[in-house]
């Protein structure tokens, strides 16, 4: 599943960068400059920033996408075609394309019907369960802990009495997933819970409510709804489950019919290209070769942009297993792309127009944002003046969001990158250090206690 990148952080382009470079520019975008100095002052100005690399390179980029935005503004360079759109939003392109084809997919298959949910029910591999939690903390007093009981025992007598299971569930439960469904869990087959609730839910008949369960969590109150109650959730549990494992079987099977082969050196490639994204976002180093073509690190570095940005974070951390097992998802969603394209699969015109709409309805609030008026789009205004007002624009709104006044609003899609190629810019590391020693330096400086 593909999400709109929110950053696109850009890295030292060139290994000679770290020789050539001077120390007092942190970044550079559209003919503009970042020095270390004022990134250093917007560090501080950042309230609870820490004061290292990943925090100067975040404000580095996040300044970086602003003025690349602004100056494109002022020059008339900034494109709202069919051509640049579709570059641009191609993460939502790729997800749009790739929901069609699954269901396309999907009306293929035979479906579950209610006599294979009533045969789940009778064979007692799966249960739809209710239950009715108080909870209770696991630094709770005695008295806490005895008092929680009380209120657990108290809705067990009513429910005892003939009290609607699903009423007071969503009056009394402290289980918030559940108590909005009448206390309904998601239907699962055995060991499924923690022990002391999965061995009393599983000795119930149908119909049939237990008394309190103690679990780490707290006191349950547990019910196995008749088949007639549980018959729709069954149902939805076993066309869900069969899809999950159609999906691995097609999924594999691409993988076999393309011949498909990781890269023994891909973990390797995967972690030099994210320290390096700017210098490696358009390397033709192999990840995955299949039938046909191959997954580069370029398009890695695509795929990464495009998904949230604790996915990069967690490629930092990862094992050469996961990261083999990354590339090989990676490159089956290309596969399975390329498939959808082999189809004819396109976006319907209705779907593509409110794209484009909400492309240039994000354009147009990010102007009205940072405040890119007429002075900066009249092109009767030389373009010199134009280029100066959209930067000052650009400082007058970072004042405003250090000054919590103003929000920072993300650049749509990979606009940030398309942008990046059409004016330049990059952040250039020796600068991005200088600016951590400044703004450390400040940091002691104004601390309690300091010089």
């Amino acid at each position: 599943v593909l999400a709109a990148s929110v950053l696109v952080l850009a890295g030292c382009s060139n290994f000679g960068d770290l020789f050539s470079a001077h120390a007092d520019v942190a970044a550079t975008a559209a003919g503009q400059s970042l020095s270390a100095e004022q990134l250093a002052a917007m560090m501080g100005k950042a309230k609870g920033a820490q004061m290292n690399a990943e925090t100067a390179e975040f404000i580095a980029s996040v300044w970086s996408d602003y003025t690349l935005f602004a100056q494109s503004v002022a020059r008339g360079t900034l494109k709202t075609d069919s051509a640049t759109v579709a570059t641009v939003l191609w993460p939502q392109v790729a997800e749009a394309k790739g929901a069609i084809w699954y269901d396309t997919l999907a009306a293929r298959r035979e479906q579950a019907s209610p006599a294979s949910a009533d045969s789940s029910f009778l064979a007692d591999t799966v249960r739809a369960l209710q239950h009715i939690l108080v909870a209770v903390q696991a630094t709770a007093s005695p008295e806490e802990r005895a008092a929680a009981r009380k209120k657990a025992q108290l809705a067990l007598a009513q429910l005892q009495q003939g009290a609607s299971f699903e009423l007071l569930a969503s009056e009394l439960s402290d289980d918030p997933g559940s108590k909005v469904n009448g206390g309904w869990l998601p239907p699962a087959k055995p060991g499924a819970y923690v022990t002391a609730f999965d061995s009393a839910a599983w000795r119930l008949a149908p119909g049939q409510m237990t008394g309190l369960v103690e679990t780490p969590f707290g006191y349950h109150i547990i019910r196995r709804p008749t088949m007639t109650e549980s018959r729709d959730r069954v149902l939805a549990y076993l066309t869900q489950d069969a899809a999950r494992r159609l999906d691995s079987i097609y999924m594999d099977s691409l993988a076999i019919q393309y011949d498909l082969e990781i890269s023994s050196d891909a973990p390797a490639l995967m972690r030099a290209g994210l320290a390096d994204k700017s210098g490696m976002r358009k390397s033709k180093k192999t990840i995955s070769t299949h039938t046909g073509g191959k997954f580069t690190v370029g398009e890695y570095l695509r795929w990464l942009s495009a998904l949230p940005p604790q996915f990069a974070a967690q490629v930092k951390e990862a094992s050469d297993e996961q990261l083999t097992q990354f590339a090989r998802a990676l490159s089956t969603n290309q596969l399975l792309l390329a498939q959808a394209d082999s189809a004819g699969i396109v976006l319907p015109a209705d779907q593509w127009a409110a794209m484009q709409a909400s492309y240039v309805g994000v354009i147009d609030t990010l102007k009205l944002t940072i405040g890119l008026g007429p002075e900066v789009t009249d092109s009767a205004v030389a373009l010199t003046e134009r280029e100066k007002v959209a930067q000052l624009r650009v400082e007058d709104f970072f004042n405003q969001v250090f000054a919590q006044t103003a929000r920072l609003r993300p650049l749509p899609g990979a606009l940030g990158q398309v942008l990046r190629d059409q004016e330049g810019g990059k952040i250039i590391q020796p600068g991005i250090t200088r600016a951590v020693e400044m703004a450390a330096a400040a940091a002691a400086l104004n601390a309690p206690g300091g010089p």
